[in-house]
Order: structure tokens, then sequence, then C-alpha cells
């Protein structure tokens, strides 16, 4: 999803406290709509067109109102241990929805009681459409309970096939998270996001659910290849470079 996000004249949340945080967690609500829009602003650096804005007035709404039709999930964490006026404000947080699998972007990758998935099929996937930590409260264990929560509302959905999500290639913690809890890359899609007027390329990543398998095709196969052949090439490359500084720097 893409930002260019509205941002309204409030300060940020304050810092964490000296204190152990008290980390809490609950479902989002519409009055978290402009805590959820600086914190997005900050984590989703994407220089897409379009505005999540509301995007996220539609899901909070949703689950506001108890639609028990609503085909989405949210998860917000706070930290208890904060001012009064800040205790209940969302400091991480998850979205998903709910997509037919047929009509997925990974489709074709698919299998299901050893066949490919049909077009036909009422298989759905969970689909995270945004999982963020604000910095200050990373490497806590929240974004790992966070995902943890969607594979078990995931599990809780008789047809549903998997969870899945896109990353950006360079973000390693991100990737290693996914790992651990078992997701598997299938795809990696070439230039994907633009940030600060960069591209980046993106993983797709799955978790198979109720018995599905998922398979890479050979193009993605080769892509994947590709990519780390790419990430190899940089990582050598500012190796270098640095080096090369270093030295400059010692003969100056």
């Amino acid at each position: 999803m893409a930002t260019n996000t509205k941002v309204h004249n409030q300060p940020p949340p304050s810092p964490p406290s000296p204190t152990l945080p008290e980390i809490r967690f609950r479902p989002l609500r519409l009055s978290d709509l402009e805590t959820l829009e600086l914190i997005h602003a900050k984590i989703f650096p994407y220089g897409y067109n379009d505005d999540p804005s509301e995007v996220y007035k539609q899901v909070l709404s949703s689950e506001e109102e108890g639609d028990e039709s609503r085909n989405t999930m949210t998860l917000g964490a706070v930290d208890s241990s904060r001012p009064d006026d800040e205790r209940d404000q969302i400091i991480g947080y998850v979205v998903t929805t709910n997509v037919l699998a047929s009509h997925s972007e990974i489709a074709n990758n698919i299998v299901v009681g050893g066949e490919p998935l049909s077009e036909n099929s009422e298989n759905v996937l969970v689909y995270v459409m945004w999982l963020g930590v604000l910095e200050a409260y990373r490497n806590r264990g929240i974004g790992t309970y966070l995902m943890r929560k969607v594979i078990k509302h995931a599990s809780s959905i008789p047809t549903c096939v998997g969870v899945y999500l896109h990353a950006v290639a360079d973000n390693k913690a991100a990737i290693k998270l996914y790992k651990k809890l078992s997701f598997k890359c299938v795809r990696r899609l070439r230039n994907y996001y633009p940030i600060n007027d960069k591209l980046y390329d993106g993983l797709l990543f799955v978790h198979s659910l109720n018995g599905a398998r998922y398979h890479r095709s050979p193009k993605d196969v080769v892509n994947l290849l590709l990519g780390h052949v790419r990430s190899g090439l940089k990582s050598v490359s500012t190796r270098l470079r640095k080096i090369k500084e270093e030295r400059l720097h010692n003969h100056s």
C-alpha cells in the first residue's frame, strides 16, 4: 500500500518511558485514525499516490460496528507504562484482509489436496496489508506477537489456505521474522517499492495452512536467484567503496 499520507498537526507519540514497557494488545478503533496516519507515514515511506486514510476509515468503521460480514482483522499494541494521556495510544499494529485465493496474485502457485487451485475454489487467503511497530519499541517481540495472532486468526477460518504479505527485499529484520514464523518466499518483485526516489525490490512471502503447498514457477526461481546475485554484488560494491574511502582518509 502506498502513502503520501495526510499528516495532521498532532505531535508524534512520546518515546517509551525508562521503565520496562507494559505492552498490551487490543483491536484498533476509529479514534486511533490520526495516530495510525502518523505511524504509517513513519514506517511506510513508499512513494505511491494513493492515500491509505480512506482504507483505514473503512476497516476501523467496520470493526467498531461489529459487522459480522467484515473480512478484516486488526490488532494494536499500546504501552500502559506511558503517561495517562498516552497509555492507550497505538505504538504498533497489524491490519489484514481476506481475499479469494483464486483471485490473488499467487493463485498459480497454490496446490490444494495435491491439485492446482481451481478457478472456482472457495478457498481464501489472509493478506497482511500493514504490519508495523514504532522504532523505539522494536526488538521486544511485538511484531512476532502480532503475526502469531494473524496466523491464529487465519487458522480459525476453515477455507483459509495461507497468510501472505509483501516485504522490502532490504528489510532484513522483517525477513528474519517471517522466516522464523515459517513463511516461504515464493517471488521477488523487481523495483516494487519506490522509497525516497529510489526503487527497491519486493519479496512475496506465504505461510501455508490446512495442507496447502506453494511452489515457485521457473520464472520465480530465476528472479530469486538474480535477486541474490544483485544483492551480493551490491554488498561487495559497498564494501569496496568503504575500503577506498578509508584509504583516502588515511592518506589525507
